[in-house]
């Protein structure tokens, strides 16, 4: 309640049973809210619509007065706003490789028109919260709000996702976490929020569509988390689309997928999207022009030990001859072709939207690596005939080539990948020269940054260590207008 003159902050104060008001406070005019103290989290529970009466008795007679309200859905940032804020990976005394990383990223991030310095978070920044906001009419009936930062369900991730409510949380900055059990046979990877994006806005859909990767009916493969879904339908603005994840190794959305803002297209934006075909095309060009025989990986640095290890340091040519790796190639490429296909059904995604990068994949995770290892310490018989049979059959895919699509999209048509370190060929790396042009033809500027060895050997890319905080309370947020 606020009363003017009233002792409260700013005015307001609580209404309980002992609220009194004279004749004269209310002849000078009192001012009613309602303030929301929680989220919509289930449909089932509560659908955000409530009813207010107010009834005024005096010298016998009484009045009525009824308000029909509903809570501020929470929306999901869009990257087509602007970037205010990049939040990246923490590093420490030790870390000289994700240090290098940080020092490149920022350096990266004035030419993308962001002027204020990057935060430390957790090393997976993108994935322990996904920045949400709600809003309401304000002044002139612009939007009002504040931010909603939604942590991850991922009970491995949770303690990192602590920081929302300890570092991030406070003046018009919340923090919300969805309650999961986790089942002990799922997938928990599911319900990082880097595999959480959002589609911008397309025709019938004005506030965008959360796109969110699951186990596309795959074995043992369980997830995402049921109450997540729940909350993201509950809000009844940007009505999650499911997509099959379960033929990467982590199964996140952004190791394929990414939208960027492009002014002035038909949409206003176009979707980034890892090309494994192309990959394979530029290494076989590679091939067919004499240089088959050169490292796959062309210009990398000394690596010391695990890293020498983790980098496959094959030849292009015995790449291509594994049919291991064109085989997890192949299979991604029909993924992503099903994963298209959903998004030009339910997304307005058309193919003259989507800017394809080149990308390779590998089944050689750090699974892949367990197990080979694992092989190697067994003796000669059939335990270790079916176990290397297993290894073989390994088809779930991580990039091998750092992926494009896992990038950072700031202003201005500035984009921010990693480092490819595809094959050099006449001084030149082929697939920075192809991604370069992929995003020159939409009006794009592509800086790299080395997460090689900060980000990449770990199976994650720029996008998955970083996080950012978009100006989201523009005209596209009065989502009252599109009940």
């Amino acid at each position: 309640m606020h009363r003017p003159g009233g002792s409260a902050p700013l005015g307001w104060e609580a209404v309980g049973p002992q609220t009194r008001l004279t004749a004269q406070e209310l002849r000078r005019g009192v001012e009613l809210g309602v303030e929301g103290l929680d989220v919509i989290r289930d449909a089932a529970d509560w659908d955000g619509r409530t009813s207010v009466t107010l009834t005024v008795t005096a010298d016998g007679a009484s009045a009525s007065a009824h308000l029909g309200m509903r809570q501020a859905p929470v929306l999901t940032q869009l990257n087509t706003a602007p970037v205010q804020e990049v939040l990246r990976a923490a590093t420490d005394e030790d870390d000289t490789y994700t240090e290098a990383f940080v020092r490149e990223l920022d350096a990266a991030l004035p030419d993308g028109g962001v002027t204020s310095p990057s935060r430390a978070l957790d090393t997976w920044a993108q994935d322990i919260f996904e920045p949400g906001y709600v809003a309401i009419p304000g002044p002139d009936g612009r939007p009002h709000g504040m931010r909603v930062l939604i942590t991850s369900a991922n009970d491995d991730r949770r303690v990192a996702a602590r920081t929302a409510f300890t570092e991030l949380a406070g003046h018009d900055v919340a923090a919300v976490h969805i309650t999961h059990v986790p089942d002990v046979n799922e997938n928990s990877s599911y319900d990082s929020m880097g595999n959480l994006e959002t589609v911008p806005p397309s025709p019938g859909n004005p506030h965008g569509r959360v796109v969110i990767g699951g186990d596309g009916l795959a074995p043992g493969k369980t997830g995402p988390a049921p109450e997540m879904l729940a909350f993201l339908r509950a809000q009844g603005m940007q009505d999650p689309i499911s997509l099959d994840t379960s033929w990467l190794t982590i199964g996140h959305v952004d190791e394929f997928v990414q939208f960027l803002p492009v002014p002035g297209s038909r949409l206003g934006w176009r979707a980034v999207v890892a090309d494994p075909r192309a990959g394979l095309a530029l290494l076989r060009d590679v091939q067919k022009k004499g240089h088959g025989g050169e490292l796959l990986h062309g210009g990398l640095p000394k690596l010391e030990w695990p890293y020498d290890l983790r980098i496959d340091q094959r030849t292009g040519d015995a790449f291509l001859a594994d049919t291991q790796f064109t085989g997890t190639n192949e299979r991604a490429a029909e993924r992503i072709d099903t994963n298209l296909a959903v998004l030009r059904a339910k997304a307005g995604l058309t193919d003259a939207e989507i800017i394809r990068v080149p990308a390779l994949f590998t089944a050689r995770s750090l699974d892949y690596g367990m197990l080979d290892t694992e092989i190697r310490g067994m003796e000669d018989g059939p335990a270790k005939d079916a176990k290397q049979k297993q290894l073989e059959a390994m088809r779930d895919a991580v990039a091998e080539i750092p992926g494009t699509a896992n990038g950072l999209v700031l202003n201005d048509g500035r984009y921010v990948a990693p480092k490819p370190y595809g094959p050099v060929v006449d001084g030149k790396d082929v697939f920075a020269e192809a991604i370069t042009a992929a995003f020159r033809r939409t009006g794009y500027r592509v800086s790299y940054v080395d997460d090689l060895i900060g980000v990449h050997v770990g199976e994650g890319e720029i996008h998955c260590a970083t996080n950012t905080l978009r100006g989201v309370f523009g005209p596209g947020a009065r989502w009252w207008r599109d009940r």
